[in-house]
């Protein structure tokens, strides 16, 4: 007995047999539609220069107690993020107990580029006047030509048992 050449998988189909997979136009529009709402992204090291740049403005602030411009120069993520008074009790907290920062020996830095966004995350092992350090991490966005700080975190012992 002959089989005939589009008996396929035990099911008898009339006409030829047709090739199986989807057509490399279809994937081409499928990529072209759904790309823009995947939310690429790559992070790549980098951003040294600025990171440096941008601490050590926020550092001077903290020095002379430029409560208000920290909070307002912050990125609106950061302001609706916490309160005015919430911010101040921080850094007001780290000049009591630290001093104001003296020294910043920066570490890892990264920009984080995307469709919507671009985000610069940085490292600062800070020395304070008050014989204090602490580690300091700052992520920054862009907005328009400059970075805005979006979270500053703060690791310290000194800072916990003063």
């Amino acid at each position: 007995m002959q089989i005939p050449s589009n008996f396929w998988f035990g099911n008898y189909r009339a006409g030829p047999r047709r090739k199986r997979g989807v057509s490399p136009a279809i994937v081409a529009l499928l990529c072209c539609a759904l790309l823009p709402t995947a939310g690429c992204w790559v992070k790549v090291p980098g951003g040294g220069a600025d990171a440096l740049y941008y601490e050590k403005k926020l550092h001077e602030q903290m020095a002379s107690g430029d409560l208000a411009g920290i909070y307002n120069s912050a990125h609106q993520s950061y302001r609706d993020a916490t309160t005015r008074e919430t911010s101040d009790a921080l850094f007001s907290a780290i000049a009591r107990k630290l001093g104001s920062p003296l020294e910043c020996n920066p570490g890892n830095a990264s920009i984080k580029y995307s469709d919507s966004e671009t985000t610069m995350e940085s490292v600062c092992f800070t020395k304070f006047s008050r014989n204090a350090t602490a580690t300091e991490t700052f992520i920054w966005q862009k907005s328009g030509d400059k970075f805005e700080l979006v979270n500053y975190t703060i690791n310290s012992h000194d800072l916990v048992i003063r």
